[in-house]
């Protein structure tokens, strides 16, 4: 359904739209596209408040961002870069379980998903061509950290501190801390 919203929308080549206003109408196209973002917000993306089911499905991946970062550190890791491609809608989990922009808020019963009080948009989060990347720098024994998401530098969840106020960087230890990861540290 987000395919078909963005065929209609200015934003496709030459900016003219694919024409699909022939075949559907701009308001239904739009609603078809709520339709998608409230089935992926609850699939995929942030879900309920206090549940977990997106967060499991992606924190294998986010295991293995930290286990690359930490093998570097361990001087057991020997990759320059590891580069994974798939849908955009595999970036929705880790993005829930991260807490990247618009990712952030759960609903609950009382407070179902909802454009109106929910900034969370399928298009905003996983648009054609997004990505997560981690940036390490080395510094002696100092790793930090910085985070690109769909090309921009994007602060971690919150609670986790970067190095210095409105820094993009984060010491590797700090995010093992935020992420309850102090444990499988090596």
């Amino acid at each position: 359904m987000r395919a078909l919203r963005d065929a209609m929308s200015d934003e496709s080549p030459g900016g003219k739209g694919w024409g699909m206003e022939r075949f559907i109408s701009a308001r239904d196209a739009a609603w078809f596209g709520y339709l998608s973002d409230a089935e992926d917000f609850y699939e995929k993306g942030a879900g309920f408040a206090g549940g977990d089911i997106t967060y499991r499905m992606a924190d294998v991946l986010l295991d293995d961002f930290f286990e690359q970062v930490e093998a570097k550190r361990a001087d057991t890791g020997d990759l320059g870069a590891e580069l994974r491609f798939t849908h955009a809608e595999e970036i929705i989990p880790p993005a829930a379980l991260m807490g990247l922009p618009g990712s952030t808020k759960g609903a609950t019963a009382e407070r179902p998903y909802t454009y109106a009080d929910n900034p969370w948009r399928g298009a905003s989060v996983a648009p054609l061509g997004s990505n997560i990347q981690w940036d390490v720098f080395r510094k002696g024994d100092t790793y930090l950290v910085r985070m690109l998401y769909n090309e921009k530098e994007t602060a971690f969840r919150a609670g986790c501190r970067p190095i210095a106020e409105n820094s993009s960087y984060y010491d590797l230890d700090e995010l093992e801390r935020c992420f309850g990861r102090t444990d499988r540290a090596s």
